[in-house]
């Protein structure tokens, strides 16, 4: 079997649930010796960067800003086109959704990955999300010969969102690598006391300011009480208005992270909370039950899916019920304990190991099916 990814999500992502996603997919099969290649000549992905047999493909590293983003982005799909058109492999895997590779694919079949709904069910609600239309998706899911959806909630919308069959598309849950991760001993951060853990980005749909809101009558309840901020990027100028505003200026710390900054960040805090209106699968709540975290989580989307009775959850539209789970994990050491037990053993359904054999058996499927497809007819068959 011979694979082919694209260049999307290693271009002008230097970190990301998506990248990652490809990242530790191609390493793992790469490691049971399927040949799977990618498209791209430029990269500021750290993923690939820190890689050793990354760094051997022929590709170029580059800091990652507005313009050389676009100059390379262009360069990348006219490499990645090129690789598409020679056919060189046995199936094609875009690693996002623009459509540049449908004129040059001709009957090569390809497996998209479908990863949220955000933007398809919602609109122009929550800002900026991705930069393709739902037309352009929509063109994407008919012509593939299968989907893959990461949680049942989104293959959920897939069907409601874009009149799909079900029997196209195949949930393939995402797998946390910090169940493999090995941080040594020596390796320690410098962490507050006490404190509850935001990850990632905190744009509209994150809900991070009504989130910071709802949380300041706790933080004058308990004034050793801290919000650690791991990766998102540094706060805007809004955004430290609004923590101005709050009297949060002490309370709030912001870490850039790479992995081991992460999970020790993870291992130390009280909980893992996550305020999120909308996902489509949430792998932070897995590094969270890998590091021995408490998880406290909003009750929508798939969140249910994923964390079942390993977590707390609240309405993350109330802010009395953010309050009111946030603070009994707080006081409640018992508590804790019991979602981190809990934790570990909600995390056992998600190895990486079943993440690519699930995988390698959608590709097998596609390919024989179009192998099938390909069979000719004997002419002396046709006439009768």
């Amino acid at each position: 079997m011979k694979l082919l990814y694209d260049y999307q999500a290693f271009t002008a992502n230097r970190f990301g649930g998506i990248s990652r996603y490809f990242y530790h997919l191609r390493s793992a099969l790469r490691q049971q010796g399927i040949e799977a290649r990618i498209a791209i000549l430029f990269s500021n992905n750290e993923y690939l960067n820190q890689n050793v047999w990354s760094r051997a493909q022929t590709f170029r590293y580059f800091l990652g800003y507005r313009l050389t983003n676009r100059l390379f982005s262009l360069i990348n799909r006219l490499w990645s086109s090129v690789q598409v058109l020679q056919k060189q492999y046995d199936l094609f895997h875009p690693t996002f959704f623009h459509p540049y590779f449908l004129k040059f694919i001709g009957n090569k079949p390809f497996v998209l990955t479908y990863h949220d709904a955000i933007k398809d069910k919602f609109g122009d609600k929550y800002g900026h999300v991705d930069n393709t239309s739902k037309a352009q998706k929509q063109l994407l899911l008919n012509r593939a010969a299968h989907i893959i959806a990461v949680s049942e909630n989104t293959k959920a919308d897939l069907i409601e969102l874009f009149q799909l069959q079900a029997d196209k598309i195949t949930v393939i849950h995402h797998a946390t690598y910090f169940r493999e991760l090995t941080v040594p001993d020596t390796f320690q951060i410098q962490t507050p006391q006490s404190y509850l853990l935001y990850v990632g980005g905190r744009e509209s749909y994150k809900n991070f300011a009504p989130f910071l809101q709802a949380l300041t009558p706790l933080f004058k309840k308990y004034p050793s009480l801290t919000l650690v901020c791991g990766g998102g990027g540094t706060f805007t100028v809004d955004e430290n208005q609004l923590v101005e505003q709050l009297g949060l200026t002490d309370r709030i710390i912001y870490y850039a992270i790479n992995d081991p900054i992460l999970y020790r960040l993870y291992q130390h805090a009280l909980a893992f909370v996550y305020p999120s209106l909308y996902e489509g699968f949430g792998i932070p709540i897995l590094e969270a039950f890998a590091a021995g975290c408490p998880v406290v989580v909003s009750n929508t989307s798939c969140f249910p899916e994923v964390a079942q009775d390993a977590a707390l959850y609240f309405d993350p539209e109330s802010a009395h019920s953010i309050q009111q789970q946030v603070e009994s994990i707080l006081v409640d050491p018992e508590l804790r304990q019991s979602l981190r037990q809990k934790g570990y053993l909600r995390q056992e359904a998600f190895s990486s190991e079943q993440l690519v054999h699930q995988t390698l058996e959608v590709y097998r499927r596609v390919l024989a099916l179009n192998e099938k497809a390909d069979v000719k007819v004997p002419s002396h068959y046709s006439a009768q």
